[in-house]
């Protein structure tokens, strides 16, 4: 089934349904981008400990290491050292990195067990099937997106580089450890906060794209529709939602006749009809569409941006809103009145008469 024919929005039923599949709306970038702010806060407060922890383990070996020999116990002792600092330089990152990651989904998703997403699907391990899943319009978005994220991290370090680029060669000349260090931190802090900017403004706009991706993508036909309310029928809330697609569907429908009416008859207000009449293929002519409010005002927008006449006639339009439906020709009692009303239109827009030559003067369809 084509994508023109899915034009109505997802049911929540539906959503539930795509939901236990595993199909959510979900970006990547957001969970990236909330990585990356929590871990530049924990480097920043936690990067004193861990630069005194690194400095004991290097002095440690400095001092230790030519001491040790290939029969001396004191080997064991470095080693233990070395793995006892580094887990508790790393170690809580990591843990952190863990917990951030269920809470960037977590935020996103909310809580989500979807068994079936998890089953296996031999399908997948078809080459043909795999080699077109990687050339799809969704693969070639994120790559055009990890393009320009490489391409902006890029420039912002050499931005921050070039930014401290003096002090760089000053500090470069003198060979000031101490100094070289403080320098590159700065830089590295700069570096960071142009950085979580700009991926939060990616992230926003992927989760954006993402969003619009997914409900078009669980957007649904009118038989899936009726499928669904076979399916789901007595529930009063799926009922309702069925009854608003339909007129969803049919004001959509009406809209798109407009421009192909005659002429669009007002009250002059709260009400619009447009009729069309076509001589050679109709024996009436019929309403093609008709709106109180709002919609009304809709109608005659459209028929004004395609040039279609709008006569007022309160008396003609009330009765072809109370009894005649979509697509049914008007009853014999309106005839004269409508035809008054078609000859006044296609005398504006100077269109022939059927059955003569060309329009010609008539009676001001506006009398009642």
């Amino acid at each position: 089934m084509g994508d023109e024919d899915k034009q109505f929005e997802a049911t929540p039923q539906k959503l539930k349904k795509a939901r236990e599949q595993g199909q959510v709306i979900k970006s990547k970038d957001i969970s990236t981008a909330i990585f990356l702010i929590v871990m530049f806060m924990f480097l920043y407060y936690m990067f004193p400990f861990i630069w005194k922890q690194l400095l004991r383990m290097f002095v440690l070996l400095y001092d230790e290491i030519p001491l040790i020999s290939v029969e001396n116990i004191g080997e064991m002792y470095v080693m233990t050292i070395v793995i006892i600092t580094l887990v508790s330089v790393i170690g809580p990152m990591l843990l952190l990195a863990l917990i951030v990651a269920v809470i960037g989904d977590f935020f996103q998703v909310g809580p989500l067990l979807a068994v079936k997403a998890i089953e296996p699907k031999f399908d997948k391990l078809n080459p043909v099937k795999g080699l077109k899943n990687l050339i799809t319009m969704k693969s070639l978005f994120e790559l055009v997106k990890n393009i320009i994220k490489i391409s902006i991290l890029g420039m912002l370090g050499f931005m921050s580089i070039w930014d401290h680029r003096r002090e760089v060669l000053v500090i470069g000349l003198t060979e000031n450890l101490f100094a070289m260090t403080t320098l590159l931190g700065e830089i590295l802090f700069a570096f960071m906060i142009k950085a979580m900017v700009v991926f939060f403004i990616i992230a926003a706009m992927d989760y954006l794209f993402q969003r619009w991706k997914f409900l078009k993508d669980q957007k649904m036909s009118f038989k899936e529709l009726k499928d669904e309310f076979k399916n789901t029928e007595g529930d009063p809330h799926v009922k309702a939602q069925l009854r608003q697609k339909r007129m969803q569907m049919l004001q959509q429908s009406m809209l798109e006749a407009v421009p192909l009416s005659d002429v669009v008859i007002t009250n002059p207000i709260h009400i619009a009809c447009a009729v069309q009449y076509t001589h050679e293929e109709m024996e009436a002519p019929k309403l093609v569409a008709k709106g109180t409010e709002l919609f009304a005002e809709k109608i005659k927008e459209i028929a004004r941006d395609h040039g279609i006449p709008i006569v007022e006639n309160e008396a003609v339009a009330r009765t072809l809103f109370r009894t005649v439906d979509i697509d049914q020709e008007i009853p014999p009692e309106l005839y004269q009145a409508v035809a008054e009303i078609l000859m006044f239109a296609w005398k504006i827009t100077g269109q022939s008469v059927p059955g003569q030559g060309s329009p010609e003067t008539t009676q001001n369809a506006t009398e009642s």
